[in-house]
């Protein structure tokens, strides 16, 4: 069996960086977007031979012709296709910090199970102790046998919940390949991260400035529809050999698109580009609103969590250890000081367990700011 190694969150999101298939498709789509932006896109040349009879006499010439977008058209072009690049670029960056993110509450949902399956196997182990106090303390009590049954009930109930969190907890520690896939989660033991913080002061906007570029490109793909109704330019050039009977001869011809006969076609397309651009401004303003209240909301929660979590670890917690230092001095050959010892002991358990609740519940908050902002955490000390 390996031996057990212990797996902090900053060791986990470095692998994260290095192999997660998710890091690897955004960084596809980024090569993908910067192979668009380059260049201009002007259709290739046509070049074709050509052969010509005429009252027993061949001809042979040959014909180059060029179509070319009219260049306002093709300046356009180059402009929504690096807005596009921008876009994804800006994209990425806030995709990659929703799949550390991601990977930040798998990981904390890995060490929440695991401590929560240790303090059950405590108050297990303590319960069973518990019972054997008990029996041996009281025979033909009535009261004292009750108290029994009810502790043995207790063993048995947490018993259960033991064997259900040891399965979740080996679902959680599989989840972590999910954004590491070569990692040892089979030998890895998890460490209490340190509490995550925003600064308010310097949170950013990484979802609305997202939607502000794509806005940006939108309004400029709109521009580039409303320039279908301008003609393009097609040059050609014939040439064909002299003969016996013919001279030489070339042929020059500059012609031009009528977009503007078929105004059906340009006018669907620039009302379609108009009706994509109404839309992603709309986006652009509830996501700006959406900002602006949630994050004061949820950074009012965290605050009054962050509140909570440090009452229970320097107030509520120590002073259920003194009490349970204290109690180890009472008799447990009476119903007040078997009652007194479970009370005490289950209540230092149980707070335990609150504290794992609320730093979850502090996490899951602090998630939901991240998913606003696209900001990396910074460790706070609680």
């Amino acid at each position: 069996m390996a031996r057990a190694q212990v797996l902090t969150l900053d060791a986990f999101l470095e692998s994260v960086k290095k192999e997660s298939p998710d890091f690897i498709i955004e960084k596809a789509n980024l090569e993908a977007a910067n192979a668009k932006a380059s260049g201009i896109r002007i259709n290739p040349p046509m070049i074709g031979l050509m052969q010509m009879k005429e009252s027993g006499n061949s001809r042979n010439g040959y014909e180059v012709s060029q179509e070319l977008p009219f260049p306002t058209k093709i300046a356009q072009d180059k402009k929504v296709r690096d807005l596009e690049l921008e876009t994804q670029k800006e994209n990425s960056s806030y995709q990659k910090a929703l799949i550390l993110n991601e990977a930040r509450n798998a990981y904390l949902g890995f060490w929440s199970n695991y401590e929560k399956l240790q303090i059950l196997k405590d108050k297990h182990h303590w319960l069973k102790h518990h019972v054997s106090l008990t029996r041996s303390a009281t025979r033909s009590d009535s009261l004292a046998q009750v108290h029994l049954l009810e502790v043995e009930s207790d063993s048995d109930l947490v018993e259960n919940e033991i064997l259900s969190l040891d399965a979740d907890l080996l679902e959680k520690r599989n989840a972590l390949k999910m954004y590491a896939p070569s990692l040892d989660v089979e030998s890895s033991l998890p460490k209490e991260p340190v509490l995550p913080a925003i600064e308010i002061e310097k949170a950013s906007r990484s979802l609305v400035t997202l939607k502000e570029k794509e806005v940006a490109t939108l309004e400029a793909q709109e521009n580039l529809k409303k320039q279908s109704y301008i003609p393009d330019l097609f040059l050609r050039l014939r040439s064909f050999d002299g003969s016996e009977t013919a001279s030489s001869n070339q042929e020059i011809m500059v012609g031009i698109t009528l977009p503007f006969l078929y105004f059906w076609q340009p006018n669907a397309e620039v009302a379609e580009a108009s009706a994509q651009r109404m839309k992603a401004q709309a986006e652009l303003q509830k996501t700006k609103t959406a900002f602006d209240t949630r994050f004061s909301t949820l950074t009012k929660k965290m605050e009054s969590l962050k509140a909570q979590l440090t009452n229970l670890k320097e107030k509520l917690i120590p002073r259920a250890e003194k009490r349970r230092k204290l109690v180890t001095n009472l008799s447990t050959r009476t119903m007040e000081g078997l009652d007194e010892h479970k009370s005490v002991v289950i209540g230092l358990l149980d707070l335990k367990m609150k504290a794992i609740d609320l730093r979850l519940e502090y996490e899951n908050t602090f998630k939901e700011i991240l998913k606003l902002t696209g900001a990396d955490s910074k460790a706070d000390t609680l």
